[in-house]
């Protein structure tokens, strides 16, 4: 491994030369316009110069060169993800570089006493000061033994387990883990990024791939191979102390591949030891179990004929950064990790060194004594397993004790408490014996970890019926109380419905950045019609308006929501996105996925003996009753398989080609003297099937058309076009597919600017803001290009307007395209037959830039500037530059 850091510290000063040797790369992209815009204007007197034919070409090579490396540093700059599809090297993005690089500086900052200090030195030693208190100084070194809670514990490693864990490394699995690194990732100290790595792997792989497994062998790690860069991302808009910004720890790329290693070798285990209330990056758990369980155990805490209950939100103080090295190792003990998997670990976690990042530059070093770092990827499965440990605390008090009460609808599956990582809530009932345990269970878990509640932040919500034990509660364990509505996960804990003033927090979030969060929120609840207008509305005056003003569409929001090839953008739906969302969540019922805390706990509480498809859609919560009703949607796409019958209902699940045959022969329990309960397996004997004996007409019509059994378990298909369960699958569902349309091609392809694409749909619709349009008749009907005594439309701009024949003939000569004098809707369909093929980007790209470039200057397409029309030569040069600049030709 040292050799390779030591390669790697030489390559250093070379491209530090080469960065200096590009010089600015904005600047080299102008110049290198420039140079193109001079050759063009050289190779228009003289076409047929090879001399200048190959200038041309050569300076087309540097300009493409030139924007490429230009879109790589705002890329990086800018950190938006979607940059790849969007705007290149545009207004936006030099603000978003401009942006962030504001937003992270720090000019002032107030110290724990409240004095202010404004003297960069003062500042920068504020925060080293503060980091190096909480993950520096000296590690405890306490010895710890928690296998006494492994009676309670969910599962241990069996050695068959352990042994996979210590398998030699392979050369596979090293190239696997590096290539699984997002070439976006903020680079570490060593300034090396995972997209070099990749790059330069045909040259580099075989010693870095030597390196990784020099320390499964040995068991160390070079200190610079876990330095750490300290990246401050502000918690607040406007932080005043250091405790607003969160630490996120930058490491090198060498040490997050040896860490991949571990986590993906952990991660096939974390199933069978977390319990299932801990959802948190377990692979096949959701967060949305959490939400909606959690709305289920908080409904009717505003009733006060219902039993006194209550509920502690944990907030735990910087838990990641508090976690104590000692504690750490003894839970991987406590679990049954091999040994050396348990080296390897603490080898990479206890070996950090810290520089904080501080106005763009690395300021101190400390080596850590304590923390997980926020950045690192084993980071959240190890505070995964130490959150574990709480729960494994809280059983054992709650059996040892036995003055534990459980929240109401809680104690037929034990559950107590609901973790998300560090987001932790504690139910019980309201009574002071349940609190104190609770209460001393924390003391201990913070005594052993190092993770304290923080009192300030921490609450105690209390259900209308325990009012009166309010005071007493709250005593116990200095909470500050809290009420519902309660932020958990991002979004609102309630009593009841949501209202429309419990989604104004994503009317807001949509405001301020659009499209963001709408998703999250569609996951966790039905929304209210109301509110899903209110998003489409904002959604569809940025779409036209670019802001939340109301303004004239020229499309309407149901055709925007179609489908490219059914002739829309592809927007989808709202109303029908959130209902897939929540599908999701009524098919994980449907398929009985017991795993899922919130199926289990629906199945004991909801459906008890009764079946998703007969179950009453006007009983249980607000929530619920919307979730139930999209069955009858999803029924066309659902087949039963018959296999032993053990799994289905007799009389409650559809397997029948009638459906549920308790909602067909409600006396068939009694005629048939098979109870409601009955499994489907009580008719089925050796694969074939067993009714009883009966002579009542309706019994005997049950057994007509009985489907085919299978063997085997029993399954639950999707039949749907997609062939299995997906939230897509089910938006088909409640958005169905339209008729499609020729033209649709024309918008594939790799457009470098989205609005190209755009403002092409609108000329293919008819809905550019020609003169010819209700709205703009009243300023009269010359073209402005023209200046003729004619309406001007689509037909006449693109086929009778002089100025736009003069542009198209001077781009022809430049540029060799054939062109279809004939109407517009001719054109779009021999456009949608003639340009398909290799160079077809190119041709759609003509087909956008010849009404675009030749209404330059007063254009009635685009709006209605003052600005000189150029000349049609003029035209074609800047139509032939924008395509090389935008690599389409």
């Amino acid at each position: 491994m040292y050799a390779v850091t030591r390669k790697l510290k030489a390559l250093k000063p070379i491209f530090r030369a080469q960065r200096r040797k590009k010089g600015d790369l904005s600047n080299n992209v102008s110049l290198a316009a420039g140079f193109l815009e001079t050759a063009q204007n050289l190779l228009a007197r003289d076409r047929h110069c090879p001399i200048l034919l190959h200038l041309e070409f050569c300076c087309k090579l540097v300009l493409r060169l030139a924007s490429r490396l230009e879109q790589s540093m705002l890329q990086q700059r800018s950190k938006m993800a979607w940059m790849k599809d969007g705007d290149q090297c545009s207004r936006l993005f030099f603000r978003k570089v401009a942006k962030r690089r504001s937003s992270k500086r720090v000019f002032q900052i107030m110290t724990p006493d409240g004095q202010t200090l404004t003297h960069q030195s003062d500042v920068t030693n504020e925060f080293i000061r503060y980091y190096q208190e909480l993950l520096g100084g000296r590690p405890r070194d306490r010895f710890i033994d928690l296998r006494h809670l492994r009676p309670w514990a969910r599962h241990i490693l069996t050695e068959t387990e352990a042994e996979a864990l210590v398998l030699p490394v392979s050369p596979d699995e090293v190239k696997q883990a590096l290539f699984d690194i997002d070439e976006s990732k903020a680079p570490g100290p060593d300034g090396y990024s995972a997209g070099f790595f990749k790059a330069a792997w045909p040259v580099i792989g075989g010693e870095v791939t030597q390196a990784i497994r020099d320390f499964f062998q040995t068991g160390r790690l070079l200190k610079q191979v876990n330095a750490t860069l300290i990246s401050l991302i502000p918690k607040v808009s406007n932080p005043g102390v250091v405790a607003e910004f969160r630490p996120i720890s930058c490491c090198n790329v060498l040490y997050k591949v040896i860490t991949k290693i571990l986590v993906q070798r952990m991660r096939g285990i974390l199933d069978t030891l977390i319990s299932p209330s801990q959802n948190a990056f377990v692979p096949g758990r959701a967060i949305g179990d959490n939400i909606l369980l959690a709305q289920e155990l908080f409904s009717g805490y505003n009733q006060k004929h219902l039993p006194p209950r209550c509920a502690l939100k944990v907030d735990l103080r910087k838990a990641y950064d508090t976690v104590e090295w000692d504690f750490l190792t003894a839970v991987l003990i406590l679990f049954g990790f091999p040994e050396q998997f348990i080296q390897w670990i603490v080898e990479c976690v206890t070996t950090p060194s810290f520089s904080v990042c501080l106005n763009g530059a690395p300021h101190g070093f400390f080596k850590g004594a304590r923390g997980l770092r926020q950045g690192d990827p084993m980071s959240p499965f190890l505070f995964v397993l130490v959150m574990e440990v709480l729960t494994l605390i809280l059983l054992q008090r709650i059996e040892q004790n036995g003055g534990f009460s459980y929240h109401w609808r809680c104690d037929r599956i034990q559950l107590f408490q609901l973790g998300f990582a560090d987001d932790l809530l504690l139910f019980s009932k309201a009574d002071p014996n349940s609190v104190r345990l609770f209460k001393e269970g924390l003391t201990v878990f913070a005594e052993l970890s190092g993770l304290q509640a923080n009192l300030q932040k921490s609450n105690l919500i209390l259900s209308r019926s325990a009012t009166p034990l309010r005071d007493t509660l709250l005593a116990i364990l200095d909470f500050q109380e809290g009420h519902l509505p309660l932020r958990y996960l991002g979004l609102p804990l309630l009593a009841s419905r949501l209202s429309v003033a419990d989604c104004r927090p994503i009317l807001q979030k949509i405001e301020r950045v659009f499209g963001v969060g709408t998703v999250y929120w569609a996951m966790a609840f039905i929304l209210p019609k109301h509110v899903i207008k209110e998003i489409e509305k904002r959604l569809r005056n940025f779409l036209w308006k670019g802001s939340i003003e109301t303004g004239y569409a020229k499309v309407s929001w149901k055709q925007v929501c179609r489908p490219v090839n059914e002739g829309g953008l592809g927007i989808r739906d709202i109303h029908a996105l959130n209902k897939s969302l929540m599908s999701r969540h009524l098919w994980r019922l449907i398929a009985q996925e017991r795993s899922s805390i919130w199926v289990n706990w629906i199945f004991h509480y909801r459906l008890q003996h009764y079946s998703v498809w007969t179950i009453s859609t006007r009983s249980g919560t607000w929530g619920w009753r919307k979730l139930i009703r999209l069955r009858d949607s999803l029924r066309p796409c659902i087949t039963y398989r018959i296999g032993d019958g053990t799994s289905f209902s007799l009389w409650h699940d559809p397997w029948h080609a009638r459906g549920a045959l308790i909602s067909h022969f409600p006396l068939g329990p009694q005629h048939t003297s098979l109870p409601t309960t009955a499994p489907l397996c009580m008719v089925i004997l050796e694969e074939s099937w067993n009714w009883p004996s009966v002579t009542n007409m309706e019994s005997i019509d049950i057994t007509h058309e009985l489907p085919t059994i299978h063997g085997g378990p029993d399954r639950i298909l999707w039949t749907g076009p997609q062939g299995s369960f997906s939230a897509a699958a089910a938006y088909t569902v409640f958005c169905p597919p339209g008729p499609t349309v020729g033209w649709s091609s024309l918008l594939g392809g790799t457009f470098k600017i989205p609005r190209h694409r755009f403002i092409l749909w609108l000329a293919i619709l008819g809905r550019l803001s020609t003169m010819d349009k209700p709205w703009l008749q009243h300023l009269g009907p010359t073209c402005v290009l023209c200046q003729e005594d004619v309406m001007e439309s689509h037909e006449h701009l693109f086929f009778m307007c002089s100025y736009a024949t003069r542009c198209i003939l001077a781009i022809r000569r430049v540029v060799s395209f054939h062109w279809p004098y004939s109407s517009w809707p001719t054109v779009i369909r021999w456009a949608s037959v003639r340009w398909r093929g290799k160079h077809v980007v190119v041709r759609r790209t003509e087909l956008f830039w010849l009404p675009l470039y030749t209404t330059c200057g007063g254009s009635a397409i685009f709006g209605f500037s003052n600005t000189p029309r150029g000349t049609a030569e003029d035209i074609a040069r800047t139509v032939v530059f924008r395509c090389t600049r935008f690599d389409y030709l």
